[in-house]
């Protein structure tokens, strides 16, 4: 975690470190330059370095959960979208474009389609588009494996983030935390377009001007963002057999195993361990 010295990232990464007991070493810039000389530090920035950090990759996990679920009896549907649900009794009706369902309970996670999902509700959520790099470093290929280079972020400016991952293969991926656009989910754009890319090299040639090479690929993603980027994890108001669950900000995937847990737990009547009021519904007005 790469900021100026007084940047709310390194700050609040030390200040977490040293609550959790997580091993960490802080990094002046000249330290930062040793250890990491691809890093340019001309504004002369601090730095929370974690040895224990790493690297999750969604598509297998995801599937790892998808599997272990079915064998757990789960049955499981891909592309039959979910128009509505209604409370039925003391359960709940859900209906798609192929079918409706009954169950005793909800959990509603769609993302950043939650407002479609809780009209009465209107939750004060943005959807943010974001776009996902990839280069092929123009020097000093070999600074970018894995065991040379480190996962990072780096606040470059008051509220101005980019990240960025070592070469596995595909190349150094790189992209901004949030400053994307606002979006409708359903209409989107999946092109990359020039613009997009001179920002983010521009970032790249003050900051990390070795991995500033070829393109090789992009991808969009989106971001679902409550007003203070916490979670939302709460019953719902007037339906207790409803969880209500995401979005996440863009910085929920490293949870998701805890955050299931905690669903587990709500759905099944029992008390989380955890404080949940940071995620509450009502700390949003109505």
């Amino acid at each position: 975690m790469i900021s100026p010295p007084d940047g709310a990232l390194v700050s609040g990464a030390s200040r977490s470190a040293e609550q959790h007991s997580l091993a960490h070493e802080i990094l002046n810039s000249t330290n930062l330059a040793q250890k990491f000389p691809m890093f340019k530090v001309e504004d002369d920035p601090m730095a929370v370095w974690e040895p224990r950090a790493g690297i999750l990759f969604p598509e297998r996990a995801i599937q790892t959960h998808l599997e272990l679920a079915a064998k757990l009896g789960v049955l499981l549907q891909f592309n039959n979208p979910v128009r509505k649900w209604e409370p039925f009794s003391k359960g709940v009706r859900v209906f798609t474009d192929a079918n409706s369902y009954t169950a005793n309970h909800l959990v509603l996670s769609p993302g950043a389609w939650m407002n479609s999902l809780l009209p009465a509700r209107r939750l004060p959520l943005t959807v943010e588009r974001q776009v996902l790099y990839w280069f092929k470093p123009v020097s000093h290929m070999e600074s970018f494996a894995p065991d040379r280079f480190p996962i990072f972020i780096r606040q470059y400016a008051s509220d101005r983030f980019f990240y960025g991952f070592p070469d596995l293969g595909d190349g150094v991926k790189v992209a901004f935390h949030h400053q994307g656009g606002r979006i409708d989910p359903d209409a989107s754009s999946q092109e990359v377009a020039p613009h997009e890319i001179d920002e983010i090299r521009n970032v790249l040639s003050e900051y990390l001007p070795d991995a500033n090479g070829d393109l090789l690929s992009t991808a969009v993603c989106k971001y679902t963002n409550t007003p203070d980027e916490h979670f939302i994890l709460d019953y719902h108001p007037e339906f207790p057999q409803i969880v209500v669950a995401s979005p996440c900000s863009g910085h929920g995937f490293k949870f998701s195993p805890v955050i299931g847990e905690i669903i587990a737990e709500m759905v099944h009547g029992k008390r989380p361990q955890f404080d949940l009021d940071l995620f509450k519904l009502s700390r949003f007005s109505p």
